[in-house]
């Protein structure tokens, strides 16, 4: 194993962020899986799974079982991390800027897509072409600002890889992924061994979340009817930000390493169990909103199945001494809850899947934050 650092910009004299990448095995010898961890900083139990995964990963190495090249970064975003205000982390957004740390990476898509006329019919060799125009648009760009060039740095690290699995959690969650729907169902096994509830089809969806602005270039020339192999690239939502857990974190390195043994990444035996989740299109994946202020009382609990219309939780008003029921659109799996109780009207409280696409969920802006 290979450690590298990268110094950030410092918002102001004396201050320090440095970003350490992890490298594993040898480039250009196989397939690249790059895995970062709590790109969102607030998201610790990513982090603590990098850790589990980073051990796996060096004794893999000892024993010489790292056929190909893995990039891990295990906590990716050093800014995020500094981050408090009155005891509290504060590490989904860049404070000084008011930018969330997981929108908005560089695209390189409009580069690529300038260049179409070169492309041929070799979707291997159209692939390698992709890349290496990302690399050079890339390195036309320079980051002013800490969360610009973390942004930078983390999609060089990632642009030329195989497989980028970009690990998160939610707030109170069941194991969820957000996959491009080309992948489905071929990464059955990853949601298989993750035990994953919930598989969201997930492209275009608003933003330009990490995973899907790395897929984007390799997607739009496809859309343009050019052969060209698709990265895998994911989002792992590790259940719940309280869900720091050794037992839990070991779980989930093992899965993710048998993951890159199935893919030949990690030289070894592994077999994944079948995914029994929901997967459906991020169009079915409902954000049930508070229809009003006040205290959420949840009345159903994660991982419930609720019927369109159902009411999941009440908005407690103490000063009128009143209740509005929160009802849901879908039908499905409450896979995800809000943890702050306090709420006001339009917060997002709770995520329903349902299997079928909901009439204002269209390909667009389909995130909330």
């Amino acid at each position: 194993m290979a450690c590298e650092t990268f110094e950030l910009p410092a918002a102001s004299p004396g201050q320090r962020h440095m970003l350490t990448v992890c490298r594993f095995g040898t480039p250009g010898a196989g397939d690249k899986a790059y895995i970062q961890a709590s790109t969102h900083a607030d998201e610790v139990p990513a982090a603590l799974a990098a850790m589990h995964l980073r051990g796996l990963l060096e004794k893999a190495e000892r024993e010489g079982r790292i056929r190909g090249e893995v990039v891990l970064v295990p906590a990716a975003n050093p800014p995020g991390f500094a981050q408090a205000l009155l005891g509290h982390h504060m590490g989904r957004h860049h404070l000084p800027s008011g930018r969330n740390f997981n929108r908005f990476w560089p695209d390189a898509t409009r580069a690529v897509l300038a260049a179409r006329g070169t492309f041929g019919d070799d979707p291997a060799g159209n692939a390698v072409r992709v890349r290496a125009i990302v690399r050079e648009h890339l390195d036309t760009l320079r980051g002013n600002a800490a969360d610009e060039r973390l942004k930078l740095t983390l999609m060089r690290l990632a642009h030329d890889a195989d497989i980028v699995l970009d690990l998160h959690t939610d707030d109170d969650a069941d194991m969820h992924l957000y996959v491009d729907p080309d992948h489905w169902p071929g990464l059955g096994d990853l949601a298989g061994l993750l035990d994953a509830k919930v598989v969201m089809f997930a492209r275009g969806s608003g933003g330009n979340a990490f995973e899907e602005t790395v897929a984007a270039p390799f997607v739009a020339l496809r859309e343009e009817g050019i052969p060209c192999d698709l990265p895998v690239t994911v989002t792992v939502e590790l259940r719940g930000r309280l869900d720091v857990d050794d037992s839990l974190a070991a779980g989930d390195a093992r899965a993710l390493y048998d993951f890159l043994v199935l893919r030949g990444i990690i030289g070894g035996e592994a077999s994944a169990p079948a995914f029994s989740g929901i997967a459906a299109p991020f169009e079915a994946t409902e954000p049930v909103r508070a229809p009003a202020g006040g205290i959420c009382v949840f009345l159903k609990d994660r991982g419930a199945h609720v019927e369109a219309g159902e009411v999941i939780a009440e908005i407690a008003d103490p000063v009128a001494n009143a209740r509005v029921p929160v009802r849901t659109r879908a039908e499905g799996r409450l896979f995800t809850r809000c943890l702050h109780r306090l709420v006001h009207a339009g917060d997002v409280i709770a995520k329903v899947q349902g299997s079928a696409p909901l009439p204002d969920r269209r390909r667009g802006q389909l995130m909330t934050d």
